[in-house]
């Protein structure tokens, strides 16, 4: 019991805390994760200004491959940016226009072929696209999706490259080791 009544009656000792203000606090939090963005935006930097060095004299290298990437991804990034101004001049090309199908054109061919066109067909979107009705979202998406496989295909066609290129020289490795000629034990001439 006198232990319960000197814990009621006696003082208790608090933890104290330095007098550092909610302000100071966050003050010095931002600081530290600024310093470490620094850090990390300084090395993205360099590597970035690394792989451009490395760019460049790849392009100098080989220029025509260089343009022909800068067209493939300028088309894309078109592609993907306005789709509908790269799909309108290629319906109307093919007989879509904004009045109607154009006589004569391939599209009037096709249409003479189905007969009776119904709404949700390809042949009635692609015609409310070319006339700025329903078809336009689909027409932009499909432009959009072709835009993107365009811009990313020498990226794919390099990666493709380099797999296919280490798949020979693996083969050539393995072909270098543990075929032996059955007559004297010696490495098989290769042919």
């Amino acid at each position: 019991m006198s232990n319960l009544v000197s814990a009621i009656t006696e003082p208790r000792i608090e933890p104290t805390m330095p007098n550092i203000s909610l302000k100071t606090v966050v003050s010095a939090a931002l600081a530290a994760t600024a310093v470490q963005s620094v850090g990390i935006a300084s090395s993205g930097l360099r590597l970035a200004a690394d792989q451009g060095r490395e760019a460049s004299e790849w392009a100098t290298e080989n220029p025509g491959k260089a343009v022909a990437l800068g067209v493939a991804m300028g088309a894309g990034a078109v592609m993907v940016a306005t789709p509908m101004a790269v799909a309108t001049p290629l319906l109307g090309a093919v007989g879509f226009g904004a009045n109607g199908v154009v006589a004569g054109s391939v599209a009037a061919g096709a249409q003479s072929g189905i007969g009776s066109v119904v709404a949700p067909s390809l042949f009635a979107t692609l015609q409310s696209a070319a006339a700025g009705g329903y078809g336009v979202p689909a027409v932009a998406v499909t432009v959009q999706s072709l835009g993107g496989v365009v811009a990313s295909s020498p990226g794919v066609i390099s990666v493709f490259k380099k797999i296919w290129k280490q798949g020979e020289e693996d083969q050539d490795q393995e072909g270098d080791h543990g075929e032996m000629s059955e007559d004297n034990g010696e490495p098989a001439a290769r042919l």
